[in-house]
């Protein structure tokens, strides 16, 4: 056989390892991460059928970060009300003088309440209307090369930066599924520019470099690309912190690498775990400590994992102040993870 051929037999074998057989377990996108990071991490995300959930900000930050139509509208929007709550502390200000000259002190208490509430509230929209001009000038101002499809290097990227580059974002309503290596997953942006199909995902974990469990993850997202949209993806984007920034990684075999063995090696292990023969697992457990899987809880809260719907029997350790407590990879696993942030006795 010569040299080409046979490197092509080479990578069609390594490629049809992932195919799954009839009847083998579905996958998602974060059991597959989860499994990268640690087998026993994996199992408990395919077992709880977690799916992907990217960090987005607190719940009480309702204004918009990442689009800048949508701060440009909410600017407008913010505006107005605050000159509806200036107009509103005018006229309740107004017959302040009226009630004290007539002695009408309730209404004066009354139109003192009113003013007080109206200030806070023109305070606060102040406040939102900062917030937002700060991120309607990060995205006006920020600036970034555009990645090199051929580059086998990770490279720096903004998110706004991007869209000085034709991109745009779309948001899925819907998981892509990739119906022969049986797994699924959405990523939180796809940018789209030509033939391009860009999977994006965000982390507010600052970092140097993504580690294997975010790359493994973001290589999951440009096959789903590849394989769903039929378009060009010729690397994935990570972004890390709070400041728009990120990383192009590459859709190299050398990045590709480890979210094809977890795949493989995962769905072997959930096969096992079907048939209640899954025997010991290895853990590195380094890695244990403060994993959220392995954070103790007080037993009394009655917060317990499921395993295919049905709850796992509590697996008690001695914790904080002698109270009763248990993890989810405790409970599942029969140990008790060393997690540095508990500080009773293990």
């Amino acid at each position: 056989m010569n040299g080409p051929n046979r490197e092509s037999s080479d990578a069609d074998v390594r490629v049809s390892r992932m195919k799954a057989a009839p009847g083998e377990p579905w996958l998602s996108v974060h059991a597959i991460a989860e499994y990268a990071f640690c087998p026993r991490a994996g199992l408990l995300a395919y077992e709880n059928k977690r799916g992907d959930v990217d960090d987005e900000p607190p719940s009480f930050d309702t204004l918009p970060t990442f689009e800048l139509q949508a701060i440009e509208n909410e600017i407008a929007r913010r505006r107005q009300l605050m000159f509806r709550w200036i107009y509103f502390l005018i006229m309740v200000t107004l017959p302040s003088p009226v009630a004290a000259h007539f002695q009408q002190y309730w209404l004066l208490a009354l139109g003192f309440v009113a003013m007080a509430f109206a200030s806070y509230q023109i305070v606060n929209t102040m406040v939102n209307l900062l917030t937002l001009l700060r991120r309607r000038n990060d995205a006006l101002t920020s600036r970034c090369a555009e990645p090199d499809p051929s580059s086998e290097q990770l490279q720096s990227v903004n998110w706004f930066g991007m869209f000085h580059h034709g991109f745009e974002s779309q948001i899925l309503k819907e998981s892509l599924r990739d119906i022969e290596w049986q797994f699924d997953g959405r990523p939180w942006r796809v940018l789209r520019k030509g033939s391009l199909a860009i999977p994006v995902f965000r982390t507010r974990s600052p970092m140097d470099r993504p580690n294997e469990q975010h790359i493994a993850k973001i290589m999951a997202y440009c096959r789903l690309s590849t394989f769903c949209f039929g378009h060009d993806c010729p690397y994935g984007i990570i972004l890390t912190g709070e400041d728009y920034s990120g990383f192009a990684v590459p859709n190299h075999p050398s990045f590709r690498k480890k979210f094809h063995d977890s795949l493989v090696e995962l769905r072997h292990l959930s096969q096992a775990a079907d048939q209640r023969s899954d025997g010991f697992i290895p853990i590195d457990e380094r890695k244990c400590s403060n994993c959220p899987l392995g954070k103790p809880r007080l037993v009394y809260l009655g917060q317990r994992i499921h395993r295919f719907g049905a709850p796992i029997q509590v697996n008690r350790s001695t914790g904080w102040k002698g109270n009763d407590v248990h993890s989810d990879c405790g409970d599942r696993f029969e140990w008790t993870p060393p997690f540095i942030g508990d500080s009773g006795n293990r």
